[in-house]
């Protein structure tokens, strides 16, 4: 995770392009990548957002004192260490695209293992009726829930209130009923939406089920039961042993009628003209009948032994099968998870990220809206992209069901992820100073740096700082080993504040305990919430970490008191 505070040292990664030039703002492209059309939409968000920590994302260095690295890696990429990252999901898409990579493999790897173990999953899509005078946050409030809301001044809070997707989670009838009939053992669920000129906004839910366990308690709190084929059951795996059953026909086509009519009566209750049908006539209607509010389809592995041998790297050659197997997990996973960053069918629907395409389209590139992709004029495209941005701001986007990851063998799994992607080799690259790379983000040409660096050009990024309107002498090259021994000392340096504020939090506990020598915290007014802060950790206020009172100067106090 990168934010102000966290500080730690994940950076965007550029691909090459092929074209430096392209790379510059307002410059000529012969090539867009997908890591030049992240920058560009970050560049265009940063001009609209209302979210101090977007508007500097990547402006400055977690560690002044070092200053960034830009370094090459084997696969010829550049990738940056230092910088200070927004790590919103919705309105950044260079932040999005780190942290969608990070819940595309952890679902992949759950959605492939419990295929491997004889389970089955369910791709299912849920939606809400809608029209152009809807307002977003009303459908967004109705599908995910409204949000909980503190009010600055007083510190009230009021509850948040549960949306259809809440419903259907803690509805009796599905966890005493229809759950245990099909195996339900959990789900990992993440938003999309999209706005298209004849229908307005379209904001549905991409869930992905697993189905088919075995399970003693809750899926939250229980645990898998292990049977062999006596029918004796066990908590822990064995030699003959399974934890999966086969959901009959009948119980699945069961689970999918009682989604499509619990569905569409959670957002009945909420607003009638929510509601979703339960039946269609439209003739070759792809939803078959069943109604428009709910889609499923089911998942299942053919060839449940050779996708354990592939997952544990054993055997040699890929068995189709089992491509099969990771081709559907892979695009189920990416469906969930990478929602946000998929482009919307047509030129006349677009997803957020493509509000930016378009400006971008418009007021660098000068074409004229009639010939720029998607629709709207530019001032309909930044409205809109406020008012997403008021919509999604401070809700969790990807998630999974509790007990999940634990069904599923994840514990672990995303810190190597991680730990695998920060610690890749890097071949050389460039360093630059604090105020360096400030001079090159404010003036655009931070991806051109990132361009040079993965064409080997790096000692050319001094010109770029001249440009810039910095010294030539505060971009310094490096080689492999300085490069590392960069990444080393920035890691001393996030180590040591991370100790500092582990101390300061500490003096604090104590203090608090004292009952003296605290003050009310001035940036948040006592209350322990900043809107600012909404998007992490549900608007903690960082200075005095949420408890509204920081250290003061009691010496201070007394005398101004008398």
């Amino acid at each position: 995770m990168v934010t102000d505070e966290q500080s730690c040292q994940i950076a965007e990664t550029a691909g090459q392009s092929g074209a430096v030039d392209g790379a510059t703002e307002g410059g000529p492209v012969t090539v867009v990548t997908p890591a030049l059309r992240r920058w560009r939409r970050r560049r265009i968000m940063q001009e609209i957002t209302a979210i101090d920590r977007c508007r500097k994302c990547a402006r400055r260095a977690v560690a002044p004192e070092l200053g960034t690295l830009t370094a090459r890696t084997e696969d010829g990429k550049a990738s940056g260490r230092g910088v200070q990252l927004c790590e919103s999901i919705w309105a950044c898409a260079v932040c999005e695209s780190a942290k969608r990579a990070e819940d595309t493999h952890e679902l992949t790897t759950a959605a492939l293992r419990w295929l491997a173990r004889g389970g089955t999953l369910a791709a299912v899509v849920l939606t809400t009726r809608h029209t152009r005078a809807d307002a977003l946050d009303d459908l967004v409030c109705a599908l995910w829930g409204t949000r909980q809301r503190v009010d600055e001044t007083t510190g009230e809070v009021t509850p948040r209130v549960p949306g259809a997707y809440q419903r259907l989670l803690t509805s009796q009838s599905f966890r005493r009923h229809v759950a245990p009939a099909v195996g339900y053992i959990g789900m990992a669920r993440n938003p999309e939406i999209t706005r298209s000129q004849a229908g307005g906004w379209h904001p549905h839910l991409n869930l992905l089920v697993f189905l088919g366990g075995q399970l003693e308690g809750t899926p939250a709190n229980g645990q898998l039961i292990y049977t062999d084929e006596d029918g004796n059951g066990y908590f822990e795996p064995g030699e003959g042993r399974s934890c999966t059953f086969e959901p009959p026909a009948e119980d699945l086509e069961a689970f999918e009628e009682w989604m499509h009519g619990f569905w569409a009566g959670a957002l009945r209750s909420i607003d009638p003209t929510y509601e979703t049908s339960t039946e269609c006539e439209r003739a070759n209607c792809k939803c078959g009948g069943k109604g428009h509010g709910v889609r499923i389809d089911v998942i299942r592995s053919p060839d449940d032994k050779a996708l354990i041998e592939y997952l544990t790297k054993v055997g040699g050659e890929t068995a189709k099968s089992v491509q099969a197997d990771v081709d559907a997990a892979k695009g189920a996973a990416a469906e969930v998870a990478h929602s946000t960053a998929k482009g919307a069918k047509g030129t006349r629907s677009m997803t957020a990220f493509q509000f930016l395409d378009r400006l971008w389209a418009i007021e660098r590139d000068g074409l004229a809206e009639a010939d720029a992709p998607g629709y709207g004029t530019a001032e309909q495209c930044r409205a809109w992209s406020l008012e997403y941005e008021a919509a999604t701001r401070g809700r969790r986007a990807f998630e999974m069901t509790r007990g999940l990851a634990r069904h599923t063998d994840l514990a672990g799994e995303l810190e190597a992820y991680r730990y695998q992607e920060m610690h890749r080799r890097l071949l050389g690259g460039v360093v630059l100073t604090s105020e360096a790379h400030g001079q090159v983000a404010e003036a655009g040409s931070d991806f051109a740096v990132a361009e040079l660096v993965a064409a080997s050009l790096e000692a050319e990024v001094a010109g770029l700082v001249a440009d810039a309107g910095g010294r030539a002498d505060h971009a310094r090259v490096v080689d492999e080993a300085g490069a590392a021994e960069w990444v080393e000392s920035l890691g001393e340096v996030m180590a040591a504040k991370a100790r500092q504020r582990a101390a300061e939090r500490a003096e604090w506990d104590r203090l608090a305990e004292a009952g003296h020598g605290l003050v009310p915290c001035e940036p948040c007014g006592g209350t322990g919430h900043r809107e600012e802060y909404a998007a992490i950790h549900g608007g903690q206020c960082f200075p005095c970490g949420g408890t509204g009172r920081v250290i003061g100067d009691a010496d201070d106090d007394q005398e101004h008191d008398g």
